[in-house]
């Protein structure tokens, strides 16, 4: 199966970036983050999954987030 494809912003790349590294923020928002920039990237949804140990139910949900509201839908529980 295909999966969709992500293109993030230069804005929200940097933003993931700082999630990601450098920011303090709760486990879940970081994998989020993780999903979002590996979706990015184009890695694999089965890599990312084994590598995050999350299921796909959770990079469909980060997507789709991400695509209906951005960065603040898709990692943030708001």
């Amino acid at each position: 199966m295909r999966q969709t494809e992500l293109n993030l912003s230069e804005e929200d790349r940097s933003t993931i970036e700082a999630i990601r590294s450098k920011e303090v923020h709760q486990a879940r928002e970081v994998n989020r983050a993780h999903v979002l920039s590996c979706l990015d990237r184009d890695i694999p949804e089965s890599e990312i999954m084994a590598v995050l140990g999350i299921g796909r139910t959770a990079v469909w949900r980060a997507r789709a987030a991400y695509l209906q509201g951005g960065v603040e839908l898709a990692v943030f529980d708001v």
